[in-house]
C-alpha cells in the first residue's frame, strides 16, 4: 500500500490502518484488483505501479481503465497523486486524456478507451514545458483540442473535422488567455476540460457530466491569484 510521506492514505491524507489478514482491494486509480492488509478507514487503496510511475505512466493506466464520465473528476484525481508535479508538461496529456476517457466512458466506447489514450499520449509528448508563456499556446488549450481531433478522427486532409479541433483549441486557449495570470497548470486544465466539455457538448452532441471542484492547490502556488482565479475555494464556482 503506497503512502504519503507522513504516512497518511495517497487519496485523503487519513492514518491507515493495518488488518490482520490481507483482504481484496482495488487501486482507487487504475482499479487494478490487489490483495493487502493496509488501506485507509475508507477502503482507498493506491496499488504499486500507481505509486512509482512516472506521471504520464499514472495519467496512462488510470485513464485507459477508469469508467468515471465526469473528466474534472478524473482529472483532479490524478492532480493529487504524488507523481504529478504542481506545474508540469503532464498536464498536456492530463487534458486529452481525461477528456477522451470521460467521452468513450459516456458513449459506451470502453474498448477504445485505451487506445485513445494512448494515442493522445503519443500526440501530446511534442509539447514542451512552459509553451503557454513562450510560444503563445497552453499545453492544456492544445490538449482541448487533440482531445477533438481524436474523438472525431480528425487528420491534415478532413475538412470538417481539423476545423473542429482548431476551434476547440481557440476556445480553449481564449479563455486561459483572459485569466491574465501567470501559469498554473491545474487551473487552466480545469478550464480546458470545462471549455471542451460545452463544446463537446454543443458540437459533437455528446454531453459530458462536468462538476466544477474547488482549487486544493492555491496553497502551494507562489503565482495563486486568489479569488481572481474562478477555482479558488472563495471564488465563485466555475462552470
Amino acid at each position: 500500500m503506497a503512502t504519503r510521506p507522513n504516512g497518511g492514505c495517497l487519496v485523503c491524507g487519513e492514518e491507515l490502518i493495518y488488518l490482520a489478514v490481507a483482504e481484496p482491494v482495488r487501486c482507487a486509480h487504475c482499479d487494478v484488483a490487489a490483495s493487502s492488509a493496509a488501506r485507509c478507514p475508507t477502503g482507498h487503496y493506491i496499488c504499486d505501479g500507481c505509486h512509482s510511475g512516472s506521471a504520464r505512466d499514472v495519467i496512462g493506466s488510470v485513464c485507459a481503465a477508469t469508467e468515471e464520465q465526469d473528466p474534472i473528476a478524473i482529472a483532479h484525481a490524478l492532480m493529487r497523486h504524488p507523481a504529478l508535479e504542481l506545474h508540469g508538461p503532464e498536464h498536456h496529456f492530463l487534458v486529452p486524456a481525461a477528456l477522451l476517457a470521460a467521452f468513450s466512458n459516456v458513449r459506451s466506447e470502453g474498448d477504445r478507451r485505451a487506445e485513445r489514450v494512448a494515442e493522445a499520449r503519443r500526440r501530446s509528448e511534442p509539447i514542451a514545458g512552459g509553451f503557454c508563456g513562450l510560444q503563445g499556446a497552453c499545453g492544456a488549450g492544445i490538449g482541448a483540442g487533440t482531445f477533438v481531433a481524436i474523438a472525431t478522427g480528425s487528420s491534415p486532409l478532413r475538412g470538417a473535422e481539423r476545423g473542429l479541433a482548431n476551434r476547440m483549441t481557440a476556445e480553449a486557449l481564449a479563455i486561459i488567455g483572459a485569466t491574465n495570470g501567470p501559469r498554473c497548470c491545474k487551473r487552466d486544465s480545469s478550464l480546458a476540460i470545462l471549455a471542451a466539455s460545452r463544446f463537446t457538448r454543443e458540437h459533437l452532441g455528446v454531453y459530458l457530466p462536468v462538476l466544477g471542484q474547488p482549487c486544493q492547490f492555491s496553497e502551494r502556488n507562489r503565482q495563486c491569484t486568489g479569488v481572481a482565479c474562478p477555482f479558488h475555494p472563495l471564488a465563485a464556482p466555475a462552470t
